[in-house]
């Protein structure tokens, strides 16, 4: 049996929330990166990391069905509701670059990263 990632998450209290829902159900899962998601948070969501919930191969499906993550949270324009949004690190993308590329580096966190989506039908930009 092969266990897959079924998703991850910003938080371990979110996690162990999704974890509990899930065995609820009977699907047997567990946390990955939790420890390190509570003492690392800037890094969450980076590279794939943060809490991630593992599961066996064969309980997708239910799990899918009992997280409803079709309809997951999602990006939507406050301007036009529309849910064609995609990242953008702003004005300013070589000197945030350069500020990833140093904290790496030296191994601290960067916080003063802030991210903007754009809307690429209406253009407006939003947080």
């Amino acid at each position: 049996m092969k266990t897959i990632r079924l998703m991850t998450c910003e938080s371990a209290v979110e996690a162990n929330i999704i974890k509990g829902r899930l065995k609820n159900e009977g699907i047997e899962c567990f946390i990955a990166n939790e420890n390190f998601s509570n003492l690392m948070p800037n890094y969450n969501n980076i590279m794939g990391s943060g809490a991630q919930i593992l599961i066996r191969e064969n309980d997708l499906e239910l799990a899918r069905q009992t997280l409803e993550m079709e309809a997951k949270k999602q990006l939507v324009c406050p301007q036009c509701q529309s849910q064609n949004v995609k990242i953008s690190l702003g004005n300013n993308k070589i000197r945030k670059l350069v500020i990833i590329f140093i904290s790496l580096i030296t191994a601290t966190p960067f916080n003063n990263i802030n991210v903007n989506y754009i809307c690429k039908d209406c253009q407006s930009v939003f947080k």
